[in-house]
C-alpha cells in the first residue's frame, strides 16, 4: 500500500488524510471533504466561512457565508427542507417567497404589516385573545 506524507498530512492511493488541526494559507480545491464517522467536521475563521459554487465556466453561481452576525446566501433560489428532506418548508427567489407550513405564527409586538392585498382562507387569533 502506497503511503507517504508529512506531519498530519498522509498521502494515500485514494486521496489524502489530514489528522488534527491544520491551516491552509492559500485556497484549497477538493472534490469532497469528509470527517470520520465518529468526529465532527469543523471549519473555522476569525471573520467568516464562505462556500462558493461555480459553473463549468468558473462563474460564481451560489454562495453561502457564515459570518459573526448573519448567515447570508446568494443564489437563484434558497430552499429550506424538513429534517428528513422530504418536504419543502420555505423557498425564496427574486420574484416570490413561499412558506409551506401547516401554521404560520407572527410573534412581534407590532404584528404583521402588508404593503398590498392579502389572501387567506383563515385568520385566527389565539383562543383567549381578540383578533385586531
Amino acid at each position: 500500500m502506497f503511503q507517504d506524507g508529512m506531519g498530519n498530512l498522509q498521502l494515500k492511493q485514494d486521496g489524502i488524510r489530514l489528522e488534527g488541526i491544520s491551516e491552509f494559507l492559500l485556497p484549497l480545491y477538493v472534490n469532497e471533504i469528509q470527517s470520520r464517522r465518529d468526529s465532527l467536521l469543523v471549519l473555522g475563521s476569525k471573520t467568516n466561512v464562505t462556500l462558493n459554487a461555480r459553473n463549468s465556466q468558473g462563474q460564481l453561481t451560489g454562495q453561502l457565508t457564515l459570518g459573526p452576525d448573519a448567515v447570508e446566501a446568494q443564489c437563484q433560489r434558497l430552499e429550506i427542507r424538513s429534517k428528513d428532506g422530504s418536504r419543502l418548508l420555505f423557498t425564496a427567489n427574486e420574484e416570490e417567497v413561499i412558506m409551506t407550513t401547516e401554521k404560520f405564527t407572527v410573534t412581534g409586538s407590532e404584528g404583521a404589516v402588508f404593503g398590498h392585498s392579502v389572501e387567506t382562507p383563515l385568520i385566527q387569533a389565539r383562543a383567549s385573545e381578540d383578533l385586531k
